[in-house]
């Protein structure tokens, strides 16, 4: 560990019993800038978003899910045809056949949109659709997350959140809203497993929670609580991958000011790998 971090608490540990936390990785300077939003995976790599306001950086950065080395990283990467259109926040990704799909907020919280990048390269495609009021009427997108089996994609709202909406993954056209039996709060990211959508929050500094949503229901249940330590943590985005170690659920954490944590968990009790 870096000298300069051992003054940190990093627990993490998991306050849920059945739920360990496995283990964690920890990136500073650019690689932490390029990641410290959303996360995904396609069972080999991660993909990340990053956006830090104060600094004016956005970027997307690819890393390798047993080594946790940094492979390709997009650096001051905002395309032209989205900042022109007012959009300056990455927020959560999700990882459907070679694509990335990502929340994009505007400047003015007024329209999010869905921006489409390559994983091979972290390219812009050119493809994007704007959510305008009637979808996403409070103008914040902090994730979305794709239903593989169906080829749909789910978004949230990041206060008072009491439904998600659905779209079509490959035209990106609207199909529903649908109504959640618990109100979430500070909703930061959300990746589906299994027919669940399980989304992280940021509700409390110490205690995160993740929260499981059945879209076929809108039922909505407490499926973990965890410490993120002392320190002044802000859990973002969430990925969800077996692998060997029995890790399950990736966690990424902000530890303020520039650290960033990529923590892994075991599965829940009762869920199928």
């Amino acid at each position: 560990m870096k000298e300069s971090l051992k003054h940190l608490d990093f627990s993490g540990k998991s306050l849920t019993p059945g739920i360990r936390l496995v283990g964690s990785r920890y990136y500073t300077g650019t690689d932490f800038y390029a990641s410290a939003q959303g996360i995904t995976n396609d069972g080999r790599y991660y993909y990340c978003t990053g956006t830090v306001l104060p600094l004016g950086f956005h970027g997307l950065s690819k890393i390798d899910m047993r080594t946790g080395k940094v492979l390709l990283k997009k650096e001051k990467y905002l395309p032209k045809a989205l900042a022109d259109l007012g959009f300056h926040h990455y927020g959560g990704c999700t990882y459907f056949e070679g694509k990335l799909y990502v929340a994009v907020e505007d400047k003015d919280s007024a329209h999010p949109c869905i921006g489409v990048f390559s994983a091979e390269t972290l390219e812009f495609t050119g493809e994007y659709k704007i959510l305008g009021p009637e979808i996403q009427p409070n103008g914040n997108l902090p994730w979305c997350a794709a239903d593989k089996e169906n080829r749909l994609l789910y978004t949230g709202y990041f206060n008072h959140c009491d439904h998600i909406n659905v779209f079509h993954i490959d035209t990106l056209a609207f199909i529903r809203h649908i109504p959640i039996s618990r109100v979430a709060e500070h909703t930061q990211g959300g990746e589906m497993w299994g027919g669940l959508i399980y989304i992280s929050c940021h509700d409390t500094w110490r205690k995160k929670h993740i929260f499981s949503i059945d879209p076929a229901t809108g039922e909505t249940q407490l499926v973990m609580e965890r410490d993120a330590g002392k320190n002044i943590v802000e859990s973002e985005g969430i990925t969800i991958c077996p692998m060997e170690d029995g890790s399950f659920f990736h966690q990424l954490d902000v530890i303020y000011p520039f650290t960033l944590a990529i923590r892994r968990y075991t599965k829940p009790d009762g869920v199928d790998v």
